[in-house]
């Protein structure tokens, strides 16, 4: 055969030759005699030879000489025989570059016969890097395989390269399982956009290391806190792999929760003031940080010579002891490290001879006294349950319960103290000068005519005798925790000025007149110069020569007018009937500013009601009506605590989904959403920005009543009080919108006490979540039964947790019905 004839490549299609020259793979056809018959166009890319170069050429031309030789032996045998001695689908052999370099090679071998003449097909790939890469990685196994913590690698698709076995462990995959697999099957699907964003900051050079703290999911489905640390390492052509660290932070997590929760009981126990509050406050956090064991506070009882529980743990009447005896009160483990002030652990209830108590439904148990006040028990049901760790949350609870309780007593010998009388002479007399002084401040109050004058009238009458040093009056600021003075009389020198600058100082919340702002009772001080050290407050009073104050909350009905601060120049001046009398006559002054104020009119609950027509299709209501052929009818709105509005509203005729994107047709609604379906239409919910409509009439001290869109026109209504600028809000409405006509105009007179100030007493015991959530819980229609809407859609909408929504929502109810039903709710 000549050359020109071996030079011909072997009959095929067009579109076989088209493919050929399309791919990147490099092929080679040779015939019987190893002479190159076709080469396309990428092995010049991968051998660096044209094709016309290697066609004619002996296949050994890119071969060097050892493997030629053997590569000839071969084919000769093959020819004679054939005898396959190599896998064709992937053989793995070392090309000679045109430069006389080594190229890594994979090819696959295939055979065929043209017009009866037989040839050899290779597909030929350049596996350089992927080499480099197997390299890299196995490098990278036997380093990580003798690492504690879980390693792993992951392609620039992030499926799993490898994984050492402690990564297996954690996960608790086997390896064949992982390799390959997404990492979104241990990390979550949800933490993918997360580990791709960290990824594209460390290729752009932001950090060479990030660290991620997500969940980690394992195969049988149980979750674990995990730290991953992850960097990048080429896997060439551009691409990039992750490698990284995994740690299980689980026991971290906890102690971090465990000294966070020792920390708040350490500052809630400031607050208790009763012995009952300090072992349900401990019982409550040993239940928080100690989940797994059972808890109760023996309180010892001195004059029965016995312990008693005081309080446990919600889940100790489930292993039968209703009373929360989990152990005897005599000769048991608890009375035994009660009387010799040790802490006793028991690892086996039933091996330990120290336990009398047979009939305990405690395999484990631990008590822990708390000095001579009592003893804490903690146990299980199962045997060992107490670790290092639980033993010193014990040991750390009873030691805070220790020093609460001392604290508690301490305070209860002063109280006691201060309520012992003067000699009795001396309390009539004081009593006698009091009636008088009542006397004549309630004929000072009569005359008066405002609230100004009545509040002066009180401090002048007060201050004027010889019982008093100084009298003032000041009223609580929104939030309750500033009093700002209204009139005063006496000796004052720089008192209020002085206590105005320290009111972040008292921090504890001692001072008489916050007090009584906060409890809406009278709050008596008769030893200021008792028990050192002083705050900021007694300080400036001492220093004034006051001995002894009263606060005396100005109270008509549900509405606190202020308070009344009276200042005695001797100790223990406010006896029990001092106390009585200052009380009745802090309720006769309240009276006197409640009349003085409907007579004014600063007080009422008389509105002016206006009702609008407007042709302004610019507002979004209307808008929207007119765009989606639908009735919008406004239901109500919560104004929330970071001064946006939610609004519930209502829409006929329009598709859901149109309205529930209209939000970004409008700067001034920062989200809408579907809230329930109705026969005659659909409920939304929207959060409205500062800019909006509604916003702008609450500006005013105006209140919607009515907001109706259809497409022919809008109407409002609106209420605001008799006190409020009419004018200004007419102007600000006919400047600001078009096509404003104004209906009906009409004022509106409601009774006073029965509704407004019950709901104004009942406004100010909620915090302003508490009212945030009721109020949406309402509108959502979360109490109507049918609910239209869950506790999980109401936590949604609030961006909060739903035990948070539940949480508030009892204590709202609970404020509310201890209104109703228990009388000592204004106590």
């Amino acid at each position: 055969m000549n050359r020109q004839s071996r030079s011909a490549a072997p009959p095929a299609s067009a579109q076989l030759r088209a493919v050929a020259d399309a791919t990147s793979d490099g092929i080679l056809t040779v015939d019987t005699d190893g002479v190159v018959r076709f080469a396309n166009p990428a092995i010049e890319d991968i051998l660096g030879y044209a094709p016309d170069e290697l066609v004619g050429s002996r296949l050994t031309r890119i071969m060097d000489d050892d493997l030629a030789e053997r590569h000839r032996a071969g084919f000769e045998r093959y020819l004679e025989t054939g005898e396959r001695r190599l896998d064709w689908t992937d053989v793995e052999l070392a090309g000679r570059h045109e430069d006389g370099t080594e190229v890594p090679l994979s090819v696959s071998l295939s055979e065929f016969t043209a017009d009866g003449e037989r040839f050899f097909t290779g597909i030929v790939r350049d596996i350089t890097s992927r080499n480099a890469r197997e390299q890299a990685l196995e490098r990278y196994r036997s380093a990580v395989e003798t690492v504690a913590d879980g390693v792993y690698a992951l392609d620039e698709n992030a499926r799993f390269l490898t994984v050492n076995a402690a990564f297996a462990e954690l996960t608790g995959y086997d390896r064949d399982e992982l390799i390959g697999a997404h990492a979104s099957v241990v990390t979550g699907p949800r933490s993918v956009a997360e580990f791709d964003e960290a990824q594209a900051q460390l290729e752009r050079g932001e950090a060479d290391v990030d660290t991620i703290e997500t969940t980690i999911e394992t195969a049988d489905g149980e979750q674990f806190p995990g730290e991953i640390r992850m960097s990048l390492f080429p896997l060439g052509d551009g691409e990039y792999g992750r490698a990284g660290v995994l740690r299980d932070v689980s026991d971290r997590k906890r102690r971090e929760r465990q000294l966070s929760g020792l920390h708040t009981f350490a500052q809630s126990l400031t607050a208790a003031e009763t012995a009952e509050g300090v072992y349900h406050l401990a019982m409550a956090t040993a239940s928080d940080l100690l989940p797994n064991l059972l808890a109760t506070a023996y309180r010892y009882d001195e004059d029965a010579g016995r312990l008693d529980p005081a309080s446990h743990t919600p889940a100790v009447p489930n292993v039968g002891a209703p009373n929360g005896e989990l152990l005897g009160a005599d000769r048991s483990l608890a009375w035994t490290a009660f009387q010799r002030q040790e802490r006793y652990v028991c690892p086996d209830t039933r091996t330990d001879d120290a336990v009398d108590d047979s009939a305990t439904p405690l395999r484990s148990v631990a008590a822990v006294p708390f000095g001579s006040y009592g003893v804490l028990v903690s146990g299980a049901t199962a045997t060992a349950a107490f670790d290092r760790e639980a033993v010193k949350i014990l040991d750390l609870l009873a030691a805070d319960v220790e020093t609460a309780l001392e604290r508690v007593e301490r305070e209860q010998t002063l109280r006691e103290r201060a309520d012992q009388l003067e000699e009795r002479a001396a309390a009539m007399e004081r009593a006698n000068r009091i009636n008088d002084l009542i006397r004549e401040s309630t004929t000072a109050l009569v005359r008066a005519e405002s609230r100004e004058e009545i509040e002066q009238a009180v401090c002048t009458k007060l201050a004027n005798t010889d019982v008093y040093r100084f009298a003032w009056i000041g009223s609580p600021t929104a939030t309750g925790q500033v009093l700002t003075p209204r009139a005063s009389a006496g000796v004052e020198r720089g008192y209020l000025d002085a206590i105005a600058a320290t009111d972040g100082e008292d921090a504890s919340g001692t001072e008489p007149g916050r007090r009584a702002v906060a409890t809406r009772d009278v709050q008596v001080r008769n030893g200021l110069s008792a028990n050192p050290p002083f705050e900021p407050w007694r300080e400036e009073a001492l220093q004034r020569e006051y001995r002894s104050c009263i606060a005396v909350p100005l109270r008509y009905e549900d509405m606190l007018y202020g308070v009344l601060h009276l200042y005695a120049g001797e100790s223990d001046a406010f006896d029990d009937l001092a106390v009585d009398v200052l009380t009745e006559l802090g309720e006769v002054v309240a009276y006197a500013i409640n009349a003085a104020e409907r007579k004014n009119a600063v007080v009422s609950d008389s509105t002016v009601e206006l009702s609008f027509e407007l042709d302004d299709h610019e507002l979004l209501p209307a808008r929207l009506a007119a765009e989606t052929d639908s009735r919008f009818e406004f239901e109500s709105l919560v104004e929330q605590a970071d001064g946006s509005l939610r609004v519930f509203f209502s829409i006929e005729g329009a598709d859901p989904a149109v309205v529930r994107d209209y939000h970004d047709r409008g700067l001034e609604v920062e989200s809408v959403d579907h809230v329930a379906d109705r026969e005659d239409g659909h409920l939304f919910e929207a959060t409205l920005g500062a800019e909006s409509f509604l916003a702008s009439l609450l500006d005013y001290g105006v209140r919607p009543t009515e907001l109706i869109a259809t497409p022919s026109g809008t109407e409002l209504t609106v209420e605001l009080p008799q006190s409020g600028d009419v004018q200004a809000f007419l102007r600000m409405l006919l400047d600001t919108y078009e096509g404003v006509s104004l209906r009906t105009r009409r004022e509106l007179d409601r009774p006073v006490r029965s509704d407004a100030e019950f709901r104004a007493h009942y406004r100010e015991r909620l915090t302003d979540r508490e009212a945030e959530v009721l109020q949406t819980a309402y509108y959502a229609g979360f109490f109507e039964s049918p609910r239209r809407s869950s506790g999980s859609e109401v936590a949604e909408m609030l961006g909060v947790s739903q035990p948070t929504v539940n949480r508030h929502l009892r204590r709202g109810e609970r404020k509310l019905l201890a209104m109703v039903f228990d009388e000592r709710a204004d106590e």
